[in-house]
């Protein structure tokens, strides 16, 4: 409640209360003026379009109307009636139906003048079945009888004394038939939908006007852009209840439309004409932006009273709110300028003190960290060392106690290569080629205690023998792989180690241990791949060794050395190491 009683009594509040007793009632009011508009032209459009396609459907009503007529004329009347029954009762080859016949068409084409909608006047005879239909085009007359041949000789469907549609993939027609007397004799005429609609495309409708028939099955008989869906939507609205002369839908696209109808009293059909609302409002635009715009005045008096305000209270505080907020992203540099009221200026200062202070612990307590990392880099670089030590021993003990004295000096001498390299071990950096030197020593050795069970394999291409490492990078997985990877029996052991490029082309090298022997148990690769470390794996050569070569490792490249640890396709084990591209860390002196 307290809280609440503050935020009231200060400016911001009063200032944003203000604004909004005195904007928000002229903005209902433009409003509910701009709405009052928006339907007084949609009335109006509304309904002048609903006037015309309502006159245009009458005058087709009333060619429909009389085209009926004279349907009805032709069976009834003296003259064309004999010449119909004379088609049905003369093979067609005979002159009373040839004649008959010319004077049926002759009077069909001098009354087309009359109806200019009628694309044919036809007769159907269904015993036998023929049609006769007024002259036009080859092509046309093809056509016709197409349509009409088909609808004539489905008579459980076809229609008499009505008009019915016919649908077919390019056009759609409307027919009449009148049956004469009691014979098997139709008259009828045939009409293209489009022609129903061709005066409303020719008047002057309103702009993005369109127009088409749709059948009482909700069926589009004339070509339109509109979808299925979209004369779906139209038919429902136009069955929806209401006062207004339009009905309001959505396109498929989003684009919201109004509609309006027209029936016909002589065919199962309805004229709609759809216009874009966008359309009907583009007049209204100016307007609509005076309404955004007085609000906005407003706000720029009000701003110009609040200014000063701003200026010595919000503007000294904003800083010092943006300053701490760069804090807690972890920005120590930030400083404030001093404010121009005392108040301000001894916050200010205040805060740029402690800044300042935390800055300094945060560099101690860095500086500190990076000590502690160096010590235990230097202590997992001299842990190495006694391990190697003890392996070496218990080779030259096993062979004096074979009294292979040749052996022994062979080893003498690869154990000298071998302190000679210890006493370099202490740079941070060492090449390829004095690595594998190293390993090849240690492998001599093993050479020596086991003749004729252990080979070994190298392939370093010579751009690589001057890549640098940090030292005992490789020899401990060589070591491992000795210990516990060789087979028991006489089978020859296999070790090999490739240096190449990344198989993915992103710089640096790819170191490939793999070798012949007993392998690894699958859940023994899924600890090394996991990064298990040696207090949580074996204390042995390779635990101890691996777990120390992955720690260096991260140390000095992070997440851009990566280890993968999997078995061989047949036999052995497969041990891939990816060291990013960086050559140029010589590390101390390499002689002795």
């Amino acid at each position: 409640m307290i809280i609440m009683v503050q935020k009231k009594r200060t400016l911001r509040y009063k200032f944003f209360i203000g604004f909004i007793i005195v904007t928000v009632p002229l903005i209902l009011f433009l409003f509910y003026n701009n709405y009052y508009a928006m339907n007084v032209v949609r009335e109006q459009v509304s309904q002048s379009n609903s006037n015309l396609i309502s006159t245009q459907a009458a005058k087709k009503d009333i060619a429909l109307g009389q085209t009926v007529s004279y349907l009805l004329r032709q069976v009834t009347n003296n003259t064309s009636y004999p010449n119909l029954l004379a088609l049905s009762s003369y093979p067609e080859d005979s002159g009373d139906y040839f004649f008959a016949k010319q004077s049926l068409l002759t009077s069909f084409d001098q009354d087309y003048g009359a109806y200019k909608e009628v694309d044919t006047f036809f007769v159907y005879l269904d015993k036998p079945s023929r049609l006769i239909s007024s002259q036009r085009s080859y092509s046309e007359i093809e056509r016709y009888h197409q349509v009409l041949d088909a609808y004539m000789a489905d008579k459980e469907h076809r229609k008499v004394h009505e008009w019915d549609i016919i649908q077919t993939q390019d056009t759609n027609y409307f027919v009449r038939i009148e049956q004469v007397a009691d014979n098997a004799i139709y008259v009828g005429a045939l009409i293209n939908a489009e022609m129903l609609i061709d005066e409303l495309n020719a008047a002057p409708l309103d702009s993005g006007l369109e127009e088409l028939l749709v059948s009482s099955a909700g069926v589009p008989l004339t070509a339109t852009t509109l979808t299925g869906e979209d004369v779906e939507n139209i038919e429902h609205s136009l069955k929806k209840p209401g006062n207004e002369a339009y009905r309001k839908f959505n396109r498929a696209n989003g684009v919201e439309y109004l509609a309006v109808s027209a029936g016909f009293a002589q065919a199962p059909v309805h004229m709609i004409a759809i216009v874009p609302e966008n359309s009907l409002l583009k007049q209204l635009f100016y307007f609509q932006w005076a309404i955004y715009l007085v609000p906005v005045l407003g706000l720029v008096v009000i701003l110009f009273y609040s200014f000063f305000l701003k200026r010595t209270l919000l503007k000294p505080m904003q800083a010092l709110m943006s300053g701490m907020r760069r804090i807690m992203h972890g920005d120590l540099s930030v400083r404030l300028k001093e404010g121009s009221s005392f108040e301000f200026a001894f916050l200010i200062d205040t805060f740029n003190g402690m800044v300042g202070q935390i800055s300094r612990l945060k560099i101690d307590i860095y500086e500190g960290m990076l000590k502690k990392q160096e010590a235990e880099f230097k202590h997992l670089q001299a842990q190495i060392n006694p391990h190697f030590y003890l392996n070496s021993l218990n080779i030259i003990y096993s062979l004096s106690s074979l009294r292979k004295n040749d052996l022994v000096e062979k080893m003498t001498e690869h154990l000298a290569d071998y302190f000679r390299f210890i006493t370099r071990a202490h740079r941070e950096f060492i090449t390829i080629s004095e690595e594998i030197d190293h390993i090849s020593n240690y492998l001599e050795i093993q050479k020596l205690r086991f003749p004729d069970k252990l080979a070994y394999e190298v392939n370093v291409p010579a751009s690589y023998a001057g890549y640098y490492l940090p030292p005992l990078t490789i020899q401990p997985f060589i070591e491992n792989a000795v210990i516990h990877g060789m087979p028991e029996g006489e089978r020859l052991y296999v070790i090999s180690i490739e240096v190449k490029p990344p198989d993915d082309g992103s710089g640096g090298c790819e170191i490939v241990i793999t070798d012949n022997g007993l392998g690894v148990p699958p859940e023994k690769l899924r600890q090394l791949q996991a990064g298990i470390t040696a207090d949580g794996g074996e204390q042995g050569a390779g635990g101890l060794g691996i777990w120390n070569v992955r720690r260096r490792l991260g140390m000095i490249y992070g997440e851009r050395a990566e280890f993968c640890f999997s078995a061989g396709e047949q036999e052995g084990t497969v041990i891939r190491i990816r060291l990013p591209a960086e050559r140029d860390n010589e590390g101390g002196d390499s002689d002795v």
